[in-house]
């Protein structure tokens, strides 16, 4: 799957087959970010007693994750 394909706003589980995690994985790391007012886990909003990641979120945390070039 492109991450250009995907929605703006994903599921936990549209966001976990992305990332290739378990079910159970994604949700744990929403939870966390819930738990820690953002400071760990997979961004998350939630929206009544539904659960949805912004792609922009996503995108954010990708680019800010180490890389080998950039632990030089």
């Amino acid at each position: 799957m492109d991450f250009d394909e995907l929605p703006d706003m994903l599921t936990v589980e549209e966001m976990a087959k992305a990332f290739r995690l378990g079910r159970s994985q994604a949700y744990e790391l929403t939870k966390r970010y819930r738990l820690t007012g953002g400071k760990e886990g997979i961004p998350v909003l939630q929206l009544g007693r539904r659960l949805r990641v912004p792609k922009s979120a996503l995108a954010k945390l990708v680019d800010t994750l180490p890389t080998p070039e950039n632990l030089q």
